[in-house]
């Protein structure tokens, strides 16, 4: 009886002790990362139409484009497992996103990297 609780309680140990080492980003931390990136895309095409200015035909074309633009609605079931190095995790997310009024959620993989104490999105 014994015996066996020493077991369960070296498992208990060594378990917090590998989930405390594990440096992956946090689930947020990768949702905001996808977020930014987001926000970076519609934040250009913005710049683009100001561009555009009084041309008719321009603004047409930024129109348009802008219109292809998908609108970020979640990102779920987030995991990453480390890849290259320490700091560097391939993680994977089913993204939902709207383009054109159609709603649609794809798994998409990605790194996430730690750089000088930032997480960011690497190619």
């Amino acid at each position: 009886m014994i015996n066996n609780l020493t077991k369960l309680a070296a498992i208990a140990l060594l378990t917090l002790l590998f989930a405390a080492c594990s440096n992956a980003p946090s689930d947020d931390t990768v949702e905001q990362l996808v977020v930014a990136q987001y926000e970076q895309a519609n934040s250009i095409m913005d710049d683009a139409m100001v561009q555009a200015g009084d041309d008719e035909m321009a603004k047409a074309v930024s129109g348009m484009m802008a219109g292809m633009m998908p609108t970020l609605e979640s990102v779920d079931n987030v995991s990453c497992d480390t890849t290259e190095g320490d700091n560097t995790y391939l993680c994977t997310a089913d993204v939902t996103q709207t383009i054109g009024g159609n709603s649609r959620t794809d798994s998409g993989a990605f790194k996430v990297s730690d750089v000088n104490g930032e997480w960011v999105l690497t190619p």
